[in-house]
């Protein structure tokens, strides 16, 4: 059928209008809502969520290189994204947000949050907990419109990731919201994405206290606030303000990096400065582009990443540069146990910014926040927080309080070090062991080694206790000869050194019924010194029974007490640098040490044992820095023998015995009578008078000269004597109790000397106090508090009190302490052998042969 013209361009109009309202209708403006409104359909499980609703999907991966076979070592790119939505009624501030990643993730990038546990590249083995940035709070939607951009926010996350057989979407294991008061059920997983809905818990009670805006403040080992006092258009005043609130924590010279994000630019500081400044850099950044006719000769710093440290004491008071609270100390944190007042460290900066931020709100801290020092803990610092304004004290005097603009808080953690990671690091050794049990190899690292030449795999060498004052590079010939002496096998490549800055070596000194001793040495073999040094030493069991120590100051550190800090005597806090030897040519260098005795009481203590253990220290802490503690402690011998002279004595008077017919009553008796003698006669010959002070005598010390710390340095045992010689007219010597030895207490001494030579016999173990008769002179350091060891024979008496050297090793000398050299050779010597004496083992020897003969004659005749 054939259809008219007109007809079939009606058609055609109706065809053709048909067809465009089919396509405006098809245009895809979302649908629609239930206020009519276009819009995308959230996902079910949000729009059934009355809290806040969180989740993860699990993006794309891609092979990295290098490929290997191994699946659990080949490494995958993956990109994943995050989102957290306030669907409740409540505001959320301060949002954390943890994902429990479980296969080796690497976190490399992140945007629109940070995480909490450091920077980027960032270990999230164990699962990483990320806080906005810069959306810190998630309002609600009633107060909102639904304006997705203030109650959400979406994470976009880059990594790598081990160990995920191809195929496997590698998920976390859990997703929650972890701040207080809110509870997470367990996350629902379908493909390659899973979902949690976090509310309210009712029965959580929220702590009283100020309300605050923004996110609560944190406590950590270190805490940096970084305040805004001043905002202009262009430009804004920061205060950066550091504290330090670790007991054990410390910095020195402390070194400062954050990272610029919208080219920001440093023009002016107080209280501190980078260490570079390139006007050149300047020119050539944005900022030299938009400030045209800015001196740039003039400004501090236009690095993306500036490195900032304090200033010297000497510019504390500089008109330009100085004159703020709490700057200008060199870099130095100190515990707050040890001084509050230099625990604190502050400095200010003038910001410039660039577009589009030039207004007074906008207001963006620095990111990625990192401080170190010189031997120091290792901080971990988390991203700037958003909390409420710091207050201040009103500039004019008035009890005013004045409100800083905005306020951001990083909070730096202290992190364990990782093997071969430390920094110091410690020695063991023992009276009843021979042997030094020195610091592990490369505990300090062997980056700078050539481990071709050494292994960094083995176990140190045992050594005598006297090498651990030689440098490393020193012992190799007195490692060989210990070895060989002790038939301990020699590896043909000897272990490398441990590459420590600072060592210390812990010596147990004695033990005994009621308490015991150690001997604390410091060692600094860099050329720098350490002022206001610490160290701080957990010891577990024992620690509870901490009793004195002789040249520091000691303090418990609460809450446990098992812990002791040890700090420098006043003019002994100086911990000085390594120096040449006397020859510098033939002989070592020397480091820098500080030394004590330290004695402990086992009262109230099941179970110690000193020699299995718990003599020794499970931490210990220089600086704040954990230092590496050997993998074992030096063990104890199957027993002990008494000193070679005396057994030699013995063994050749019993042979005699033994092959004596017997004889006539008298006789024996005789024998009996001149066996006493001889014994009596070795024992004496080990008798030592110690002359107090040396050519010096008994007088007030002078510079660091200290008597205690020269008593340390010797070794008393009973029936040694101590010589004072004075000016009878002018001095005296008192014999007092502890307490009045630390308060130069002279109004009622346990014994009075003033005939101007003053011999004290030492007739039991124990401490004895000693001080002048003229208090000024006790004031100024004139007194001695002198340990004595057990008795000879290996009898302990009566007293409880703490010997101060250990008994020689079963048959051998004992071992000489490692730290019985000092940096410089005493004037004089400080033991006058009596008349009767034998001052050298060989001496020693010659008696006890002498004796033998002496035994035989009369014993055969």
């Amino acid at each position: 059928m054939k259809i008219p013209w007109k007809a079939r361009y009606s058609l055609t109009l109706l065809i053709l209008l048909s067809s465009v309202l089919l396509l405006c209708n098809g245009q895809d403006y979302g649908t629609p809502t239930e206020d009519g409104a276009g819009g995308g359909e959230p996902p079910p499980e949000m729009a059934r969520c009355n809290g806040i609703f969180m989740s993860y999907s699990f993006g794309s991966r891609e092979r990295e290189y290098p490929h290997v076979k191994n699946v659990t070592a080949q490494s995958w790119a993956f990109k994943s994204s995050a989102m957290i939505v306030n669907a409740g009624k409540e505001e959320l501030t301060g949002w954390q947000m943890f994902i429990g990643f479980r296969h080796k993730e690497l976190i490399v990038s992140a945007t629109g949050a940070s995480p909490l546990d450091g920077d980027y590249p960032l270990d999230a083995s164990n699962g990483t907990t990320f806080v906005g940035s810069p959306n810190t709070d998630l309002k609600t939607s009633i107060l909102t419109a639904g304006d997705f951009t203030q109650i959400s926010t979406n994470i976009e996350i880059t990594g790598t990731l081990f160990g995920v057989a191809k195929g496997v979407t590698p998920m976390p294991r859990t997703l929650k919201l972890i701040n207080d008061g809110w509870e997470c059920p367990a996350a629902k997983r379908k493909g390659g994405s899973m979902n949690v809905c976090c509310k309210r818990n009712p029965k959580f009670k929220v702590k009283t206290g100020p309300k605050t805006k923004f996110a609560p403040r944190r406590h950590g080992d270190l805490n940096i606030v970084y305040d805004v006092l001043q905002s202009f258009g262009s430009n804004y005043l920061a205060q950066v303000t550091i504290d330090n609130e670790n007991p054990l924590g410390r910095l020195d010279r402390w070194n400062l990096t954050w990272e610029w994000t919208r080219g920001e630019i440093i023009n002016t500081m107080r209280g501190a400065y980078t260490y570079k400044r390139d006007p050149s850099e300047c020119l050539y950044s944005r900022a030299g582009q938009y400030y045209k006719d800015l001196d740039f000769s003039q400004v501090m710093n236009c690095q993306k990443k500036p490195a900032i440290s304090d200033l010297p004491p000497e510019r504390k008071d500089d008109n330009v540069t100085g004159k703020l609270p709490f700057c200008c100390k060199n870099g130095t944190l100190l515990p707050p146990l040890m001084d509050p007042s230099k625990s604190r460290s502050m400095f200010q900066l003038q910001v410039f910014k660039l577009p589009p931020d030039l207004n007074r709100t906008a207001l963006y801290p620095p990111q990625h926040w990192k401080i170190d020092g010189v031997l120091n803990p290792q901080y971990k610092c988390g991203p700037p927080v958003r909390v409420d304004p710091s207050q201040f004290p009103d500039s004019s005097g008035l009890p005013a309080v004045t409100y800083a603009i905005a306020s951001w808080q990083v909070v730096c953690n202290i992190t364990k070090p990782k093997a071969q990671a430390s920094r110091c690091c410690v020695s063991f050794s023992a009276f009843y062991n021979s042997s030094a049990i020195p610091c592990n190899t490369c505990a300090c690292g062997c980056n700078d080694i050539d481990t071709t030449t050494c292994n960094a795999d083995r176990n140190p060498l045992l050594l005598p206790p006297d090498a651990l004052l030689v440098p490393f590079d020193n012992r190799t010939l007195k490692a060989k000869a210990w070895a060989k002496q002790n038939h301990m096998p020699i590896p043909k490549k000897l272990p490398c050194p441990d590459n420590c800055g600072v060592s210390i070596n812990w010596h147990v000194n004695t033990d005994y019924r009621d308490g015991w001793t150690a001997r604390l040495t410091v060692f600094n073999w860099r050329d720098f010194a350490f002022e206001d040094w610490f160290v701080a030493v957990e010891m577990g069991k024992a620690g509870p029974g901490y009793e004195n120590v002789y040249s520091f100051n000691g303090t418990r550190v609460p809450p446990n007490n098992r812990t002791v800090m040890f700090q420098g005597l006043r003019d002994m806090n100086y911990l000085v640098g390594q120096v040449n030897g006397t020859h510098p040519l033939r002989d070592p260098p020397v480091p820098g040490k500080q030394q004590s005795v330290i004695s402990f009481k086992k009262k109230n203590i099941k179970g110690l044992n000193i020699p299995e253990g718990d003599g020794f220290p499970t931490k210990l802490f220089f600086n704040g820095e954990e230092c590496a503690l050997p993998k074992h402690f030096p063990k104890k011998s199957s027993g002990h023998r008494h000193g070679i002279s005396v057994l030699m004595s013995l063994f050749g008077v019993l042979m005699l015995l033994l092959n004596e017919e017997s004889e006539g009553a008298d006789k024996m008796m005789l024998r009996g009578l001149t066996l006493v003698c001889l014994l009596m006669i070795v024992n004496k010959a080990y008798a030592r008078e110690f002359m107090v002070g040396g050519a010096k005598g008994w007088t007030v010390p002078s510079g660091s000269q200290v008597y205690s710390q020269w008593a340390e340095e010797s070794r008393f045992q009973v029936g040694d004597s101590l010589l004072f010689v004075y000016q009878p007219n002018q001095d005296s010597v008192f014999q007092v109790t502890r307490d009045a030895y630390d308060s130069c207490n002279t109004d009622a001494p346990t014994a009075k000397f003033a005939d101007g030579k003053t011999s004290f016999a030492l007739t039991h173990s124990g401490p004895y106090y000693f001080i002048s008769g003229n208090k000024n002179n006790c004031n100024k350091n004139e007194k001695l508090v002198v340990i004595v060891m057990a008795d000879r024979n290996g009898k302990t008496t009566s007293s409880s009190s703490p010997p101060s050297q250990a008994p020689a090793p079963s048959g051998e000398a004992a071992p000489s302490p490692p730290i019985t050299s000092n940096l410089e050779p005493p004037a004089t010597t400080p033991t006058r052998e009596t008349p009767n004496n034998a001052a050298s083992s060989f001496s020693s020897f010659v008696s006890a042969l002498l004796g033998a003969a002496l035994a035989s004659t009369l014993f055969l005749h």
